[in-house]
């Protein structure tokens, strides 16, 4: 669970884009065709999950008088997005007011406005309001996504441009190209139609398909969820993913010509501090000998070897990269998960052809991105299903049997599985070797989850539900947080209730993926100040993404007061599992890179020794996911993963966001500069080499 940007295939697209007008299936008067959407129209979308699940509607209106209205509901895992925009064009074709309102998927309103009057422009959100004057008005970048009208605009005013960019409110420019041109089936016969980038927007391209006179035919979030017009089969919507992961591919592909060095010989870390992760300690003036990515030497003396690449250390520390133990990544998250130091990650979810194809880019170099490790997930056919949901036992199972074919080392459960089906799934995952972890199935407790065979719980209000709902409560619903939020703050942690499902957990080697900071972040922010999990860098962050950080997602029901009693139980659990010698695992679950810095950190604002931190996100990490033979330490003959961060981590934790350098096997990458290539201010000069 994320907050604003939800992940999946990177749903965030539809958080960061407000959608175009365009094409689809329209009404007029009584009468119904497909084709662009004209003055006095009505056009209708199609919302898909996974290109197979109905997940919404989307209507749009056209007035005639430059007014655009929009009506618009998804649904996926239990979210419920509704937002309705009213828009209004000046004769020029630009935005000169617009109202969205609605209730975020969290159950927060949404009101949000633009005005552009006398060459002043205004505009606000429940967390943030600005204005600008200017003779020459920008184009609005709504907050909110899916609101469906000022991208079309800003488009058509774009490519009039002879470099086809156009500035925007509240701040930056956008650049639009026409990446690819298709042929698709549509009931009216076949339809040229063209992929467009969209630059300027998010940390990498957002993509929108458009017909030939510039109106929007559809929206594909990552194969996840898309969006067709009405009466279009959605094997098109299926077709344009293909075609869009492609040419987001080429893309990151041409930023890994730019911005990885593969040197040609042997690299010599000299003078540098070594975090030795496994004694907990750090080895100060060593020099570090790496050859075909891998560790040859670690020594104080001085290390002869002609025609190595060296690199002063000096007043830095060398450590192991670090893990994000719960992604659901894309192509754009890879070089986010590289410039912050981020060298290796499990995959807790996605979409299986999505995720062969980008683990095969990232083990290749073909795209930048880390070592990946795949989990396989799975969720029972149902109103609240998300992702790939199987319809019977035997269909789970047989779906446990294709993870293991394609090399898939655990299986993540989610919320509407059937209790009685763990088990058997646990028997058959197991059989091949494999964890099974995941969501506390509603009406099952977390202690009837681990003795049905759960290895590994994810997110740390399961942990906590496992008492304030235990097999009651319906917690594929919104209640998993609201109790949540709640309530935790009042469990006793040294209760004998608590302390007896500690001792299950120890005794059954169950390991704990918490994503404290995306709770931390729901328990915490107030509307108006920065979210909490990115605070401390959000004014790094390109503006239309920081900008939606001070918007709080989740509805607390003016319960704040005991919310944040919870974020300080939530942190005082954290403690006690580690005490109690449970192991964690740090994951994002949101944002690739910060998110997982934000994790590490509240680790040890909770009170874990730091040394136990950085273990925890380093070697224990390799070691749940079968790979400690070779990851996770600085040791002779494991792999160089490796990162050179300004400052000694024991001495101040957040040094593991300073990375000046990172080495995945035997490709160097400079932070900064990958940093600026996804428009993220960088935070500190790199060493040269």
């Amino acid at each position: 669970m994320s907050m604003r940007y939800l992940t999946q295939g990177h749903f965030a697209l539809l958080v960061l884009v407000s959608i175009a007008t365009g094409a689809c299936s329209q009404e007029q008067g009584d009468a119904a065709k497909t084709g662009p959407a004209i003055a006095g129209t009505t056009a209708k979308y199609d919302w898909y999950m996974q290109g197979t699940t109905p997940a919404g509607q989307t209507t749009i209106t056209k007035n005639g008088d430059g007014k655009i209205t929009n009506e618009s509901f998804v649904h996926w895992n239990n979210r419920e997005w509704t937002v309705n925009s009213e828009l209004q064009l000046d004769e020029q074709g630009r935005i000169a007011s617009q109202k969205i309102t609605g209730i975020s998927p969290f159950k927060s309103v949404i009101d949000e406005y633009y005005n552009y009057e006398n060459g002043v422009a205004s505009w606000g959100t429940p967390g943030e309001s600005g204005s600008a004057t200017t003779a020459e008005p920008a184009f609005y970048l709504a907050n909110e996504g899916i609101t469906f009208a000022a991208t079309g605009a800003m488009v058509k005013a774009a490519v009039k441009n002879i470099d086809s960019v156009i500035d925007l409110f509240p701040s930056g420019r956008a650049r639009v190209e026409k990446v690819r041109e298709i042929v698709v089936d549509t009931p009216d016969g076949e339809q040229v139609v063209a992929l467009y980038a969209l630059h300027g927007i998010g940390f990498t391209p957002n993509y929108l398909w458009f017909d030939e006179n510039l109106d929007v035919v559809a929206f594909d979030g990552g194969g996840y969820l898309g969006m067709i017009p009405e009466g279009w089969d959605v094997s098109v919507l299926n077709e344009m993913s293909t075609v869009q992961s492609a040419a987001d591919g080429d893309y990151i592909t041409r930023l890994a010509g730019d911005l990885a060095t593969r040197p040609d010989g042997p690299v010599i870390f000299e003078n540098v501090d070594v975090v030795d992760v496994v004694a907990g300690r750090l080895l100060e003036d060593q020099n570090v000998l790496v050859e075909g990515g891998r560790i040859k030497a670690v020594s104080a003396a001085a290390i002869e070897t002609s025609a190595a690449m060296r690199i002063d250390g000096s007043g830095k520390s060398l450590m192991p990269g670090l893990w994000d133990m719960h992604a659901h990544f894309s192509l754009s998250d890879g070089v986010l998960n590289i410039a912050g130091g981020i060298t290796n990650v499990r995959n807790i979810g996605g979409v299986h052809e999505k995720t062969i194809e980008l683990t095969a880019k990232h083990d290749s170099g073909e795209v930048i991105g880390p070592n990946t490790f795949r989990a396989g997930f799975m969720d029972k056919a149902g109103p609240f299903a998300s992702g790939w949901a199987a319809g019977s036992l035997q269909d789970a199972l047989d779906r446990v049997d294709f993870y293991a074919e394609h090399g898939y080392i655990q299986i993540k459960l989610y919320s509407s599985i059937e209790p009685d089906w763990v088990a058997p799934i646990a028997e058959r995952a197991h059989s091949y070797g494999m964890r099974v972890s995941g969501h506390i199935p509603a009406f099952m407790s977390a202690e009837q989850a681990v003795r049905a065979g759960y290895n590994e719980i994810q997110h740390i209000n399961m942990v906590f539900l496992n008492f304030l709902a235990g097999d009651r409560e319906d917690t594929r619903q919104q209640i998993r947080f609201t109790l949540y939020g709640d309530e935790a703050g009042n469990l006793d942690l040294e209760s004998e209730e608590v302390q007896s499902f500690f001792a299950l957990l120890k005794e059954n080697s169950v390991s704990v993926d918490p994503t404290a900071a995306i709770f931390d972040t729901s328990l915490r922010h107030l509307s108006g100040t920065p979210d909490p999990t990115f605070a401390a860098v959000i004014e790094h962050l390109p503006p239309n993404i920081s900008r939606s950080m001070y918007n709080v997602e989740m509805n607390k029901r003016g319960e704040e007061d005991a919310w944040l009693r919870s974020a300080e139980n939530q942190a005082a659990m954290l403690k006690a599992l580690h005490d109690y010698g449970i192991q964690l695992v740090p994951g994002s679950d949101n944002i690739a890179a910060f998110t997982v810095h934000r994790e590490i950190e509240l680790y040890a604002e909770a009170g874990i020794p730091v040394a136990d931190v950085l273990r925890i996100a380093t070697l224990d990490s390799a070691r749940i996911t079968g790979v400690a033979d070779r990851k996770g330490s600085i040791e002779i003959d494991k792999d160089s993963d490796l990162i050179l961060i300004d400052g000694n981590p024991f001495d101040d934790i957040s040094a593991i966001r300073r990375a000046v350098l990172v080495m995945k096997g035997d490709t160097l990458y400079r932070p900064d500069d990958l940093y600026r290539s996804v428009g993220v201010k960088p935070f500190l000069p790199s060493v040269e080499f």
